[in-house]
């Protein structure tokens, strides 16, 4: 098929592919207008660098956070989205209650303007009808499940407001806001959802991206039906996200304090008690130390506490040991009281954390056994390695500098040892309190720094701007839906009649034919109409069927010169026109003067008698038989110079009949009184009585059906030729449509020139 043959058959089938696209857009109109309007509020966040840690000393105390470090924008987009910062943000924004109103066979959710509330107790993820009946009553409908049972509850009973209703698989009650009152034209609806089926709703409708491969603004995206829910929630989603990171700083802050406290009390007990026993001592004696005594001692006393302070440290490494391998708790991993920044272990447990916080994100979806949880568990464990490594190795480091001020003390103390005994004792008893009282102090200095910074925290991140309630809604798009759907709708159209045409194998037109056999198409005949006999020509003589015949007239002159004509009319099938075509080709040729005679040669299922209303009890089986003359079986049609002999009583042998000689007696005889003899055969196809008279004819004309007869009926036209040499054959293809293309040689450009029939 070329173009133009392309565009010709679209364009011959327009109606129908038009038919096609609007149907189509039609429904896509009714579907999109029963859509909610989903509206998108957006909230932008600020993702900032965080270096060091929220509270930041340069001595042994100082704090190292847990995941401080380098903001990764992926890694916060997943902590946004996580199902435990949802939950916290559904606690501010009601998803689990959806009230709704029918208006124009649309469904409206009315959120917070509902003129009612539910408590329910069962019924979870139902639909409810509320039809009200007046100020007190209502009446509910509903088809639920009971979970209990798995069967379906039907619901329709009358109800009171702030009344309990319960049965089977539902327990809900429904009151009236204060003031409120529900139309009784209008149909109300409600749905309680369960905690997980809102998670679900709100994951479905949340979009958060990066504003840039090199920007650190973040977009919330939150679609949804109610415009201020929407705002609300992505409002919601960002101060909850913040506010989890505040309480994420602060909770190293705790750990800090609470270990200081610890410190802080004992530190309390040494000091009190020291302080009592030298205020004892010296209170017994009046024993002073001198000058250079007192140096001695002040030094002993701060070589004591620099140990103590590494004893503090040994303590919080081996407690961070412990929790290393132990592999509990990881995500609140601190460093707190150590001051090891250069020692890169607070930068390995920030990668660790980072590892860790990554999983537990992944968790959310998938098991332990997922490739790429298998993936982060490994570098977890590896990491984990590394730090306890590093650990013991500063251990051993803090140890050796330990022993080595032990080393010194121990020198200083020999000099103690010439002091008397008196002095000796109340050296060591003041170097007690010097060293209790300095650690005491340092202990509380630090605890209230640490309170300040707790007090003051905030985090780095933040939102720049909130979300508003949107004004118009991002979808549908109803215009561009339905035209885009009209548009499919054409192409749909088109290709349902390329497919068509594709697998269609009857014939329709002239061009059909011509594609598969080089017999020539010697008339196209309209459908006739309204006539119960098909006799056109007579009882239509200007109509534009009895013009194709006076067409088909025409072209059979061209086909034979013989003063006396033999005609035989055959079809593959019963039913394509044979007989109707046989008796309009005589008449329009007996316009012209010319005697006609059709002989009936379907002995098997005769027709041509009953279109003249004439007998059937002699014909051409008698004839042939020998049981009747010529004379006694040719019957006028009551139309000048047009007889018939019909078929006779139906024998047992037809096709030894038609075989028989009296057949070429009788052509012989008739061609002495008539001009043109035709042949009404049965179906070729069906038996192969008609072959011998085709080769008793000067023209064969194969009739088919156009929209019945198959494609591979010309083939059987076209054995027909080849093998049986069948010379004169012309196609008539019969019952063309008026939107077929032209009608026999030019008379489709004349429709409607020529009378019709009045339907």
């Amino acid at each position: 098929m070329n173009f133009k043959e392309l565009i010709n058959l679209l364009l011959k089938h327009k109606y129908k592919i038009l038919l096609t696209a609007l149907s189509i857009a039609i429904a896509t109109a009714i579907y999109v207008y029963l859509q909610p309007d989903i509206y998108r509020a957006t909230t932008t966040l600020e993702l900032k660098v965080e270096n060091g840690s929220s509270v930041k000393n340069s001595n042994i105390l100082s704090l190292l956070p847990s995941g401080a470090g380098e903001v990764n924008s992926e890694t916060e987009i997943e902590k946004i989205e996580s199902q435990s910062n949802i939950v916290a943000a559904l606690e501010n924004v009601d998803f689990l209650h959806h009230y709704y109103i029918e208006k124009l066979y649309k469904k409206h959710e009315l959120y917070n303007k509902s003129p009612f509330t539910v408590l329910l107790g069962e019924g979870e993820n139902n639909l409810f009808a509320i039809h009200p009946v007046d100020k007190t009553h209502y009446r509910v409908e509903a088809k639920i499940i009971d979970h209990k049972t798995g069967k379906e509850v039907k619901i329709d009973k009358l109800a009171s407001y702030g009344e309990e209703v319960k049965g089977d698989g539902y327990d809900f009650t429904l009151n009236l806001k204060e003031g409120a009152m529900l139309d009784p034209k209008k149909v109300y609806y409600f749905m309680v959802n369960d905690k997980y089926s809102a998670i679900d709703m709100v994951k479905k409708n949340l979009t958060i991206e990066r504003l840039g491969n090199e920007s650190n603004l973040i977009a919330i995206h939150f679609d949804d039906n109610v415009p201020q829910r929407a705002a609300e929630f992505a409002n919601a989603l960002a101060e909850n996200y913040l506010q989890h990171e505040i309480e994420r700083k602060n909770l190293e802050a705790k750990k800090i304090l609470a270990f200081i406290d610890m410190q802080l009390a004992k530190a309390n007990k040494k000091l009190q008690h020291s302080e009592s026993t030298l205020e004892n001592f010296k209170k017994n004696s009046n024993i002073n130390l001198g000058a250079k005594n007192s140096n001695l001692t002040e030094s002993l006393a701060d070589l004591e506490a620099k140990i103590s302070e590494l004893g503090m440290a040994e303590e919080l490494l081996s407690s961070l040991y412990a929790q290393i391998r132990s592999g509990k708790n990881l995500a609140t991993v601190t460093a707190a009281g150590l001051n090891i920044e250069d020692t890169g272990i607070p930068q390995l447990i920030r990668e660790m954390q980072k590892t860790v916080l990554q999983r537990k994100l992944l968790l959310q979806d998938y098991t332990y056994e997922h490739p790429a949880v298998k993936r982060l568990t490994q570098s977890i464990n590896q990491q984990k390695r590394v730090i306890a490594t590093s650990v013991m190795a500063l251990k051993k480091r803090i140890s050796r500098r330990k022993k080595i001020l032990q080393q010194k003390i121990k020198k200083q103390s020999k000099m103690m040892e010439n002091l008397p005994q008196e002095e000796k004792i109340l050296g060591g008893l003041k170097r007690k309190f010097i060293i209790n009282e300095k650690i005491y102090s340092y202990l509380l200095q630090k605890r209230a720094e640490t309170a300040i910074q707790k007090a003051s925290t905030v985090t780095n991140s933040r939102i720049v701007d909130r979300a508003n309630v949107p004004q118009k809604p991002i979808k549908p798009k109803r215009k561009l839906i339905v035209l885009v759907s009209f548009i499919i709708g054409l192409l749909i159209g088109s290709l349902l009649v390329l497919l068509r045409e594709y697998f269609d194998n009857r014939i329709h037109t002239e061009e059909d034919i011509n594609k598969i056999s080089n017999i020539p198409v010697v008339a196209t005949i309209p459908v006739i109409k309204n006539d119960k006999n098909g006799l056109k020509v007579f009882t239509s003589p200007k109509s534009v069927v009895t013009e194709a015949y006076r067409a088909l007239r025409s072209n059979l002159q061209f086909m034979s010169e013989s003063e006396n004509t033999v005609i035989t009319v055959t079809s593959t099938i019963a039913g394509e026109g044979k007989t109707t075509t046989t008796v309009n080709l005589a008449s329009i040729i007996t316009l012209i003067e010319k005697r006609v005679i059709v002989l009936n040669m379907d002995m098997r299922k005769p027709t041509l008698h009953k279109k003249f209303n004439l007998p059937n009890n002699e014909g051409m089986s008698s004839l042939l038989a020998g049981k009747s003359s010529i004379a006694d079986v040719i019957q006028s049609t009551g139309y000048n110079n047009f007889d018939i002999i019909s078929s006779g009583p139906i024998p047992p042998n037809p096709s030894e009949l038609i075989l028989n000689k009296n057949m070429d007696l009788v052509i012989e005889a008739l061609k002495e009184k008539y001009d043109v003899i035709i042949f009404d055969t049965p179906p070729v196809g069906l038996v192969t009585d008609a072959i011998a008279l085709m080769q008793k004819s000067d023209i064969t004309l194969y009739v088919v059906r156009a929209g019945e007869s198959k494609k591979g009926f010309i083939e059987n036209a076209n054995r027909l030729r080849r093998e049986h040499k069948i010379s004169g054959l012309g196609i008539v293809i019969n019952a063309i449509k008026a939107d077929s293309s032209g009608y026999g040689y030019g008379y489709g450009y004349g429709y409607g020139y020529y009378e019709e029939d009045k339907m």
